[in-house]
């Protein structure tokens, strides 16, 4: 999920440089922020194998856009940014921290614009994961012995 995390404020602030972001749940079910602020949720969904050295994994991905509040009205952020950037990398981000590489479903990319202070933004996206290998102990020596028959 960190690995999950990192990628997503990764892709938040290339669509938005300028907007700060909140991770933990606990501090935006409190409200312990100043809009506007981008909030980030993901969560697991599975696993599958998808080779003897991986597997894939599928996550839901929510990003919600808290608007900022100007003279006592909300100023809505267009989600046109993040939509552009994620055509123009055709639905695929790879991350700078840790360099994982997320594939967006584009059919699940949802847009929600209920609510008078923010926009919330839901998806479904993959990647995969290597499965570590055991190490093991090299042989660099062995004891041939000769039979003479």
């Amino acid at each position: 999920m960190v690995r999950e995390l990192a990628v997503l404020i990764d892709l938040v602030n290339e669509a938005y440089p300028d907007l700060p972001t909140v991770v933990n749940v606990d501090d935006w079910m409190a409200q312990r922020f100043e809009s506007p602020i981008a909030f980030l949720l993901t969560q697991g969904v599975m696993e599958t194998g998808n080779s003897l050295t991986s597997y894939q994994v599928v996550a839901e991905a929510a990003i919600v856009l808290h608007y900022p509040k100007a003279d006592g009205v909300y100023q809505p952020i267009s989600t046109e940014p993040l939509r552009e950037f994620l055509r123009h990398k055709q639905f695929s981000y790879q991350g700078k921290p840790n360099g994982l590489t997320i594939e967006i479903d584009s059919s699940t990319l949802r847009i929600w614009r209920d609510k008078k202070d923010r926009i919330e933004i839901a998806f479904r996206f993959t990647y995969n994961v290597s499965v570590p290998k055991e190490v093991t102990e090299k042989i660099n020596v062995f004891d041939i012995e000769e039979v003479k028959s």
